[in-house]
């Protein structure tokens, strides 16, 4: 993939990939992290999460809409490539939340209540001298966490969006490469 013929000009793969690229930019677009908190008091999405049906709301979703007019014409071949695209995003937002929840909030935290056992005094003398540190340090482990939490919250969301668009367009579901988990 990404050969160029020797006159310079790209390969037909490479256009192609380019495409997939191309549409994986503009899709990604319609889910930014920094939404999710604000949107979930205000798309059908979230006010359907009531109930057995998390699915019609989920679709009269904009950021859904927007995605089934991008692709509406799209053809199949592109549209796994996409989807494939998205399954590996998804999977990489997984590993690196869950090393983000290791690393903001298990290890610190773990440190803490070991040093509240050994030298709970001591520890509380520490932050009670240093109230602004202390705090600073816990909203930052959260605030980390939640940050990455958003994101992994939009890249499964887009997934979502991919699946129905999949079953709407009665596609044969999933590349082998979707259905691989970790």
């Amino acid at each position: 993939m990404g050969h160029v013929e020797p006159d310079g000009a790209a390969s037909a793969e490479t256009v192609e990939e380019l495409a997939v690229w191309g549409l994986w930019k503009r899709l990604i677009r319609f889910f930014p992290t920094w939404s999710l908190l604000p949107s979930g008091f205000w798309t059908p999405g979230a006010w359907s999460y009531v109930g057995i049906d998390f699915v019609s709301g989920f679709r009269r979703n904009r950021s859904t809409r927007q995605t089934f007019e991008l692709l509406d014409g799209v053809d199949e071949e592109t549209f796994d490539a996409l989807s494939a695209l998205a399954n590996l995003n998804a999977r990489r937002q997984d590993q690196m939340l869950r090393a983000v929840i290791i690393g903001y909030l298990t290890i610190p935290f773990s440190i803490i209540a070991l040093l509240a056992q050994v030298a709970g005094d001591d520890l509380m003398a520490f932050v009670n001298a240093h109230r602004t540190l202390t705090m600073q340090f816990v909203a930052f482990c959260s605030f980390g966490v939640l940050a990455f939490f958003c994101s992994h919250w939009r890249s499964r969301q887009l997934v979502g969006v991919l699946d129905m668009i999949r079953i709407e367009r009665g596609q044969k579901p999933f590349t082998a490469l979707e259905l691989r988990e970790d």
